[in-house]
This record gives structure tokens, C-alpha cells and sequence, in this order.
């Protein structure tokens, strides 16, 4: 089957499960779409009720059969070929926009760079080859110095390193300065968040395109004295997350400029102030906060100039799995209980508690237990309370696809966990948020499809949005997502710190460290510079169970 993945990918894993299914899903793309305008000036906004806390599913009797691996058909991946049509509009696109060459006069270290959220790399030089990844705007890559063509090219197809090709148009460039690119260059982090977030709080915050004036703020925020009042309250609470120290101005709004737009969204001119409001329960990433005029303002991946102070700090989670090995392996627990503590072992078997644990601390175990189970001895002679924490076992039998050194990723519905996998060599855990409904069906429900496949698309970081009435949302950045079917991703999530209990719409959440970890072992490898990959064929087996 034939399939194109559109300029922009919104991730579908978080919509409802009675949205329609895309050719996209059919095929485990995700949910492919144009990008949805920002809402209006002045719509109505409400406070949205807190996600009601799930409870564990209700364990199945007997242990399920484990499926066969995942056929994979022969040939090339049927990933991102581009029907006829949109081609041709894309060629048009760069035609319009081909410039005379714009490579520096000595290009010793010539390079592509990104203006768009998603500069395609195809796998030849040709609008009718495969679709094999993205890079990001800001991205800089190293080319080939010649041209390998120009058809369907006006600007010409370069060779991008490590493989493939990229059209100089409309949404790359040789021109390493280009205002895009300066003003995109700060790379997303790999090893936790990949930028700071921001939640909008109620009602939702205005994107401005330049950092707005008083007169701006007035017209497009006139509810803004209100909002600070109610903010210098929420200050108050000692869970109030404070903004950091603030940052300098990005040299792209400075003099009152206009951030530049990126070139697959809107263009923007001179003149443009306002570009929307941001939507219901929305998340940004920024590139850098600033104050100006005692006013703290932030500048978003979009290149969109957002207050803060209508924005609530993300800090980041704090659960973090463990790193296996042949000395530190499975069984693992981890402290499912505020204030547990730690036991020792004294004359006549007396427990004696000790010191506290942390949270969802990770602690292995010997396997070992005394008074009939109510305690697990931990590696370096300390117990633990069983029904404190949460045990994670080494499976009882090996499926089929656990050869030597494969990599595979085990997920529990039930116990709520991740495992990744070497063949039979477990070499990392941790806990999850998987499907709010548990083990209910996927179709009807917000629950975590079961069975075997293969992880197919990973983006560094994408957007995640829905718009079911009283559960709108629209995630941006949403990082480290890993699709291995029907819209379904291993993903971080920045929005939520309840991993270990069922609470999303269907993905896998991990925990921002955890999701980078995964990220960078599994297959498809995403290359140094690019946003994203796709392949059908090569990529990590994920097995959902209960």
C-alpha cells in the first residue's frame, strides 16, 4: 500500500478512541493532518476537571498465550511514497521558492539546514521514493558539495549525511544563516526533557508573532491585570513551581522585530502582531525565556512569542528507571508507597525499620523473602515491605523472537512496567502509564492495544492533540515518540508525573529520562541532526501484555 505522510504528523495516540482512523492509522502511521488553526480572540475558555485517578486493572486469572513475532513482508518499506498529486504541489512550492544559489563562496563543510517543522529526507533523489525521516528547523547537516539532480527540484537535490536526500526549496536551504535557521539553532537535549515546558492555564495565553507593546498587550489581553492578581496568589502555594532565572532576549525579537515564520506554517509579515490564542490544555516547548518591561515572555519551537505568566513551569518528573546488568537484574522493585522504609533484619527475625526510601526508588532484590512473603530482601542485606512496593519478575518463558542480543521491549498493562530486552538479557526497567481503562478494548475505550509489532516511526519530539468536548488538548513537543501501530507510541510525557498507575489515552507514557534511554537504544536510529525516522521492517519488537 501506497501512503504519504503529510507536511505536519499530529500523533493520535491521545485522541478518542471514536476518532476517525486515517489510512495513516491503518497502515501504523498515526493520525495525519494539515495543522489546526489557533483558536479565536476572545472564545470561550473553562477549566477543565483534573483527570480522575484510575484504578489498577484486575488481574486475569491465568497467564495469556504469548503471540508469534510480527510478520514483515518482503521488500522496500511501503513508508512515505507521495501520491502524484502532492508531489507535484510540493515541487511547485519549491520552485516558488528556489533562490539563486545561496551556499557560502568556499563551502569546505557544506551543509543542509531546516526552515520548516518537518524538512522531508527521501531515500533518492525523487518525490517518488521513500520517505525515510525529517529534519527539524534549526537543523544543520552536513551535505554532499554536487547536486544529484533536479528533477521534481528546482533548487536541486543534495545527498544529506548519514543517507538520503533533501530538496533545496521551500523548506531547506545551503545558507546556514538563513533567519530560520539563527533563530531555530537550539538543538532539543537528549537526555530528559529535550526543551523547558509550559502548560497554559486558564483562560489560555495569546501567541504574539514579535514581543508585544503595551498597546498590543491591551488590546489582545484585557483580561491581563486580572490574571496577574490571580497569579500573585498562586504564587502562595508551596507547590507553585517558580520560573527560572530569566534568560537574554533571542536575538531574533530584538528592535521590536517580527520572529520569522516557519516555512511550512503561515506566512508572516512585518506588520503581524497577533497569531491566535493558544488552544484548551495546551503544552509548548520553548527555545528561551526573557523579560521585558517586568513581564517574563518565552519563545516557543514555533517561533511564537508567548507570555509566562499565563503559562504554568513544567518541572521535570523525577521517576527514573534502572540500568540492568549481570550483577543488577530483575526481580526490581520499586516503592509504590510514600515514607516506606527500609528493614533490618535483627535477633529472632524482628524487622527493624530503618531509613526511608524514596518514592518510586528502584531497589534489587536477591529474591529472597521472609515472613511468609510480607518482606523481599534487597541487594545489600536490607527487606522491604512487599505491599510497599511494586515487584517486577524476570519472565517465566522466552518468546519466540528473544534470540541472542535482539533487542525487544516487554510492556505490562498490569504491572504497569517497561522491561527492554537482549534476547533474553534483561538490560533495563521502569514503570509506565499505560491505557486509563486498563485492559478494556482499544477500540471503545482509552486502553493500550495488545500484541506484538515493531516499532515503525520515532520523532525526537511531536505533536499530540485532541478534541473530544471536555477533553481538548493540543501537546506540542511531545518527546521521544516511538509509533509501533494504529497511532500507538512509547512516548515521554511532560504533562503528568503518575507513572506506575493507568492514566493515558492509549500510548505507553514514560518518564522523560526513561523515554530518552529507550529512544536512543531501539531501532529505527534516528542520525545526529534529524528530528525523525521511518522504516517498516528494521525496527524494535514492542510486546503489550496484561
Amino acid at each position: 500500500m501506497a501512503l504519504a505522510l503529510l507536511a505536519t504528523v499530529a500523533a493520535s495516540c491521545v485522541d478518542a478512541p471514536a476518532a476517525a482512523i486515517t489510512a495513516g492509522r491503518r497502515l501504523g502511521l498515526g493520525t495525519l493532518e494539515a495543522p489546526r488553526p489557533l483558536a479565536a480572540l476572545g472564545a470561550l475558555r473553562v477549566d477543565l476537571p483534573a483527570p480522575e485517578a484510575a484504578a489498577p486493572p484486575v488481574r486475569e486469572p491465568a497467564a495469556m498465550p504469548i503471540p508469534p513475532e510480527p510478520e514483515v513482508q518482503a521488500g522496500d518499506d511501503d513508508v512515505g511514497f507521495e501520491p502524484p498529486k502532492a508531489a507535484a504541489e510540493e515541487e511547485a512550492e519549491d520552485a516558488r521558492a528556489a533562490a539563486p544559489e545561496d551556499e557560502e563562496p568556499a563551502a569546505d563543510n557544506p551543509v543542509m539546514a531546516s526552515t520548516a517543522r518537518e524538512t522531508w529526507v527521501f531515500a533518492e533523489p525523487s518525490r517518488k521514493s521513500r520517505r525515510i525521516g525529517y529534519l527539524r528547523a534549526g537543523a544543520v547537516v552536513p551535505r554532499k558539495a554536487e547536486k544529484s539532480g533536479s528533477a521534481g527540484c528546482k533548487g536541486g537535490w543534495y545527498g544529506i549525511e548519514p543517507r538520503g536526500y533533501v530538496c533545496r526549496g521551500k523548506n531547506a536551504t545551503t545558507d546556514r544563516f538563513h533567519p530560520v535557521v539563527e533563530a531555530s539553532k537550539k538543538r532539543p537535549k537528549k537526555d530528559g526533557l529535550p526543551y523547558d515546558y509550559v502548560m497554559s492555564r486558564t483562560p489560555t495565553p495569546p501567541l504574539y508573532a514579535r514581543v508585544p507593546t503595551a498597546a498590543d498587550q491591551a488590546k489582545y489581553e484585557p483580561d491581563k491585570g486580572y490574571h496577574q492578581r490571580r497569579l500573585a496568589n498562586l504564587m502562595k502555594d508551596p507547590a507553585f513551581v517558580a520560573l527560572p532565572e530569566a534568560g537574554p532576549m533571542p536575538p531574533v525579537l530584538l528592535y521590536g522585530q517580527t520572529a520569522p515564520g516557519l516555512t511550512d506554517g503561515k506566512p508572516r509579515g512585518p506588520e503581524d502582531v497577533y497569531l491566535g490564542q493558544a488552544r484548551v490544555r495546551s503544552g509548548f516547548a520553548l527555545l528561551g525565556q526573557f523579560e521585558q518591561d517586568d513581564r517574563r515572555f518565552g519563545l516557543t519551537t514555533d517561533l511564537a512569542v508567548v507570555p509566562l505568566d499565563r503559562m504554568r513551569w513544567v518541572a521535570p518528573a523525577t521517576m527514573k528507571g534502572m540500568a540492568l546488568d549481570a550483577e543488577t537484574t530483575l526481580p526490581v522493585a520499586f516503592v509504590m508507597k510514600k515514607r516506606a522504609t527500609r528493614y533490618e533484619e535483627v535477633d529472632g527475625g524482628r524487622m527493624k525499620a530503618g531509613a526511608t526510601l524514596g518514592f518510586r526508588e528502584p531497589l534489587a532484590l536477591t529474591g529472597r523473602s521472609t515472613k511468609g512473603g510480607a518482606f523481599l530482601e534487597v541487594k545489600g542485606g536490607d527487606f522491604v515491605r512487599a505491599e510497599d512496593v511494586r515487584k517486577i519478575d524476570a519472565m517465566s518463558r522466552a518468546p519466540t523472537w528473544a534470540k541472542e542480543g535482539r533487542k525487544w521491549v516487554d510492556v505490562s498493562i498490569l504491572d504497569q512496567a517497561l522491561v527492554a530486552y537482549e534476547g533474553t538479557k534483561p538490560v533495563y526497567v521502569t514503570l509506565v502509564s499505560t491505557g486509563a481503562d486498563g485492559l478494556g478494548d482499544p477500540k471503545e475505550t482509552h486502553s493500550t492495544i495488545q500484541g506484538v509489532f515493531l516499532v515503525h516511526t520515532k520523532h525526537v519530539t511531536t505533536t499530540m492533540d485532541g478534541e473530544d468536548v471536555g477533553d481538548e488538548f493540543d501537546l506540542r513537543d511531545v518527546p521521544f515518540v516511538q509509533y509501533f501501530t494504529e497511532g500507538y507510541a512509547l512516548h515521554a510525557a511532560y504533562w503528568h508525573d503518575d507513572f506506575g498507575t493507568p492514566r493515558s489515552h492509549g500510548c505507553v507514557n514514560l518518564a522523560p529520562v526513561d523515554a530518552a534511554w529507550l529512544f536512543g537504544w531501539t531501532t529505527p536510529d534516528v542520525p545526529e541532526g534529524w528530528h525523525a525516522a521511518l522504516t517498516l521492517k528494521k525496527g524494535t519488537i514492542v510486546y503489550t501484555h496484561p
